[in-house]
């Protein structure tokens, strides 16, 4: 007959994983989780086993990529539960669905010399949306209500990102019983999310009707149909404005879709044409600078933000209303009003894009071996219909310079904006989806996530593409760090050391290319293979920052020589 854990918290946390419909569980090694191990292998699970607590907490979050369900990640106790951290703040900021579980020991050795016990509760702190603490093996009814109670609240709320359950284990760990299809209480949650009421549309039509110019720009978001649609038809009003980034996943609407490309490169009587009167935004992060740094010059007379959270995000220190709704149905609403704005404005802006557009085309074809000049063969070789992850900090940059592509849908971990987890994320990403699913990456992040390698399971339909410049060129790029001493040592962290070894220790598929020559029949190749593979591209260190700064005066000034 089957066997289960003999431990009440352990049989408890199973049933409700399979009955909240939790389908994917990544387990980290150790002995004070067995109990939960146990009991969880007499339901069909799909099991992972990564040994890196934050490479399996990244991986987590792009299995929830995937199908915007969490994944289980579960640890021993001690020092493994502070490896979430990382992932734990990402999913936090991108709102990326999360159930991270630690088990404890019992909070009476806490501080008594024994092993692997440290402070577990609440240990992730504000950044996650519920944390709750189990009580040891509860003896009475009361104390079982508890424990079923915190556990379906945790669940609920962990389809809307992480959340911490922090379960003691008592000694013996590994005793069984056999299963019997106990039941335990299973609460699920029903309702809407906020919606405006008519009082709030009456006090936001008016200055909606005053205001000609409406820029409205989407942050991070995974791709959504319905919003598309409702979008299209209020984008062809005079006086609205799109503006979007790669990860918007809103690339085929009208708009401008490389802000970066446009508002640094524009005069600054453009920079006073293009000022907005109301800005509307929605969605996460935002990746580029440059608009920030503008919106915070030329500041609208409004900016409405919509979100379902209770924080109030100033992006652009320009907040005037926070709106608590959902962009499809605030645009819904939108669309009913009767709006005339001013027609030439948006006109205009959108012209001096495809003028931008077609010097870049120009900039691109004639650019000497670099980062900027590779990413374009990247893009153009990507499969069909297919995943793309950028790494932080350079990679995401530089995608946000090029038009994208329709059938692309487009990822990156900006909820932190770190370089840790990149690797990570899109394996568990690819390990959850059908998808071919591609990485890009640079040295630094390829080798700091290089643990995310280490995985029982790696995904056949991931293709990762390393842009190895022997360093953080990013520091070469942004203002300030070069003139810094040891700069090549504390920013740039220069290096030479062989990437390749890395691919080897997993077994991984592995090819280098180090000439532009070689870079198009290098990537047919990596995407020919029907298994992980991975293509190193080295490129130039000190040339590629110089292409992409020449990228810029050439399109603010094409008779610019380069």
């Amino acid at each position: 007959m089957q066997k289960t854990s003999s431990l009440y918290n352990a049989r408890l946390l199973a049933f409700l994983l399979n009955k909240h419909g939790v389908k994917n569980i990544i387990v980290s090694p150790g002995s004070r989780n067995a109990p939960l191990i146990i009991a969880l292998r007499a339901y069909s699970f799909n099991f992972f086993s990564i040994p890196d607590e934050r490479a399996a907490a990244f991986s987590a979050i792009g299995m929830a990529l995937a199908d915007r369900k969490p994944a289980a990640v579960i640890c021993t106790s001690g020092s493994a539960a502070a490896n979430y951290l990382p992932a734990v703040t990402e999913a936090y900021y991108q709102k990326v669905p999360l159930l991270v579980i630690t088990a404890d020991r019992p909070k009476e050795w806490i501080g008594q010399g024994a092993g692997q016990t440290i402070q577990q509760e609440n240990i992730f702190g504000p950044h996650v949306l519920y944390a709750a603490n189990f009580l040891r093996e509860p003896q009475d009814d009361l104390g079982k209500q508890y424990n079923q109670r915190i556990a379906n609240e945790a669940l609920i709320k962990a389809f809307k990102g992480p959340v911490h359950l922090n379960v003691p284990f008592d000694e013996p760990l590994y005793d069984t019983v056999d299963f019997n299809n106990e039941e335990f209480r299973f609460i699920r949650e029903l309702g809407a999310s906020e919606s405006l009421s008519n009082a709030d549309w009456q006090f936001l039509t008016s200055p909606y009707l005053q205001a000609k110019k409406v820029l409205i720009i989407a942050g991070q978001a995974p791709v959504d149909m319905a919003l598309k649609q409702v979008l299209k038809p209020l984008l062809d009003k005079p006086g609205h404005l799109l503006f979007t980034e790669t990860l918007s996943n809103l690339t085929d609407i009208k708009g401008v879709h490389s802000i970066d490309r446009l508002i640094n490169t524009i005069s600054e009587e453009q920079k006073g044409f293009l000022q907005p009167d109301l800005v509307i935004s929605f969605g996460g992060e935002i990746v580029s600078k440059m608009l920030k740094s503008y919106l915070k010059d030329f500041k609208p007379k409004a900016h409405w933000h919509l979100s379902e959270s209770d924080s109030l995000i100033d992006t652009f220190q320009a907040l005037t209303v926070n709106l608590k709704t959902k962009p499809l149905d605030f645009f819904k609403v939108l669309n009913t009003i009767d709006y005339n704005g001013e027609l030439s404005w948006t006109k205009e802006i959108l012209n001096w894009d495809t003028v931008k557009f077609n010097f870049h085309q120009k900039y691109w074809e004639r650019a000497v071996y670099s980062d900027f000049k590779v990413f374009g063969y990247i893009l153009q070789h990507l499969p069909e219909n297919s995943l793309f992850h950028c790494a932080n900090s350079a990679s995401i940059r530089y995608a946000q310079l090029f038009n994208q592509r329709f059938d692309i849908l487009h990822y990156a971990n900006r909820g932190t904006s770190g370089i840790d987890g990149s690797t990570a994320t899109a394996i568990g990403h690819a390990l959850n989806c059908d998808n071919n699913v591609s990485l890009v990456t640079g040295d630094i992040a390829y080798l700091y996530d290089s643990g995310a390698f280490w995985n029982d399971n790696l995904p056949n339909n991931l293709k990762i593409i390393v842009l190895n410049n022997a360093g953080g060129n990013i520091f070469r790029i942004i203002k300030g760090p070069e003139n810094n001493a040891d700069f090549e040592r504390f920013q740039e962290t220069k290096h030479k050391l062989n990437l390749a070894g890395v691919a080897q220790t997993f077994g991984i598929s592995y090819q280098v290319v180090t000439a532009e020559k070689e870079i198009e029949a290098a990537l047919e190749n990596l995407y020919s293979q029907n298994n992980l593979a991975i293509l190193e591209i080295q490129t130039p260190s000190e040339a590629s920052p110089q292409v992409l700064k020449d990228y810029f005066k050439y399109l603010k000034n094409p008779s610019h020589d380069f």
